[in-house]
């Protein structure tokens, strides 16, 4: 049954046997030959049902003659009925694993579930807003030409100022659509993968406790439902508008870090199989693997561990590995940790939430702040879209939140990122 990939409920509908039943027989009690031959014709390829069908039959004749198992709180010795106590421990072992897998599965798809509400919701509000910028770029245009016919004025130059703010408005608003849809897929992708994986461990659940009255396990897991989560200004419209699309930034943000989380999870090698010799991707430098000893680029002793437990839950640790090693190799480049407010005098740096990179000898606290739980770099740049999109770093956005010097980010997530990271970095390196 396991090689043919099909399932309990599938396959009891080809044998003409309950659910119920058919979980019964393959979780160990003894089947007729009637079960063992519809079984063999759902599942076998024609060729070979005649000799499986044999060794069956011959397995369940030496199975009517069972070796005596011990009895209850006897002393379990090495003869046959230590063997039912191990087996019978062992399957106890595989329902409770089994358990925790699909606890853990159900957990993300509520998360999947939560990044697909929060896309869904976030596209009807940026084609919203795009269709009113539209509408506000037409009525600025119009009221700033219909100023050019008078001389210069400080209304004109209100009005340029408006139509100004809001084109890049605009286009901050495609930019976070073109996020929040791409979203949308990989949350659709997502959710197909842990809706497959969902019926394949419950179906594998069921199995292992059918017609098993010792199971540790008496329900399947259920989640419970969580709930939904100044001075006057000259243009508050457009002070509106900015408010909206620095949270939909920060949706986008939150959304992309659950996703490549859960994406990184679901592409782990399944529980229970031993890889041969499994490499170190937190230590892929350029291409080439190096041990797990090897030190991160750039990283003090004293934060090497905090900072490879960071990497533990990134998306791309490799990527964010080979970011480090680049930059610290420029002139005078040294990565710090961050001095906590309220730190005693003398107090080691923390490096258990973020890293600073510094060119020394600079005024400048740093040009760049680089995460690696999130694999994303915070840039010392001020450039706007027009002028991200002009150098060909399409894929690192403005930012209107935290530091007001660090205004450009990117997520690391392909080589295409990694390279326009790297080329942003060395801008504000130069500039620093």
């Amino acid at each position: 049954m396991d090689d043919s990939g099909k399932t309990l409920a599938v396959l009891s509908g080809e044998i003409s046997m309950s659910k119920a039943q058919t979980g019964v027989y393959l979780a160990g009690k003894l089947p007729t030959p009637a079960f063992i031959a519809a079984l063999i014709r759902a599942t076998v390829r024609p060729e070979l049902r005649e000799r499986r069908q044999e060794e069956a039959l011959a397995l369940r004749e030496q199975a009517m003659r069972p070796a005596p198992r011990t009895t209850p709180g006897a002393p379990v010795s090495a003869g046959p009925g230590a063997g039912y106590a191990v087996e019978l421990a062992a399957a106890q072992a595989r329902q409770i694993e089994t358990y925790d897998r699909l606890t853990r599965t159900l957990e993300q798809r509520a998360e999947v579930e939560r990044a697909k509400n929060n896309s869904d919701k976030l596209v009807m509000v940026l084609l919203n807003m795009i269709h009113q910028l539209d509408r506000r770029l037409n009525d600025l245009a119009k009221e700033r030409d219909q100023l050019l016919n008078r001389p210069r004025s400080e209304a004109l130059e209100d009005a340029e100022r408006k139509l100004a703010r809001a084109e890049e408005q605009e286009q901050r608003a495609r930019a976070e659509l073109r996020r929040a849809e791409e979203k949308q897929r990989q949350a659709e992708d997502l959710e197909a993968r842990v809706t497959d994986q969902l019926r394949r461990l419950t179906d594998e659940l069921d199995r292992l406790r059918a017609g098993d009255t010792t199971s540790p396990i008496e329900t399947l897991p259920v989640l419970s439902d969580e709930p939904e989560a100044g001075p006057v200004s000259v243009d508050p419209v457009g002070d509106d508008i900015d408010a909206v699309l620095a949270r939909a930034s920060q949706v986008n943000d939150e959304d992309n870090t659950t996703l490549n989380r859960l994406t990184s999870e679901l592409n782990e090698p399944t529980v229970g199989v031993v890889q041969d010799n499994p490499p170190d991707t937190l230590a892929v430098l350029a291409g080439h693997s190096a041990s797990a000893a090897s030190p991160l680029p750039g990283v003090p002793d004293e934060g090497q561990e905090a900072v490879r437990a960071l990497l533990r839950r990134s998306p791309a640790p490799d990527l964010f590995v080979r970011f480090l090693a680049e930059a610290t190799r420029w002139e005078n480049v040294q990565v710090h940790g961050i001095k906590r407010q309220n730190a005693q005098p003398g107090a080691p740096l923390d490096y258990s939430g973020y890293l600073r990179l510094r060119r020394q000898g600079s005024q400048f606290g740093g040009f760049a702040y680089v995460y690696a739980e999130h694999s994303s770099i915070n840039l010392r740049l001020h450039h706007t879209r027009d002028q991200l999109d002009a150098i060909g770093a399409t894929r690192a956005r403005t930012r209107n939140t935290g530091h007001r010097a660090y205004r450009v980010s990117i997520d690391l997530t392909d080589e295409s990122s990694l390279t326009q990271a790297l080329h942003l970095a060395a801008l504000a390196y130069d500039a620093t």
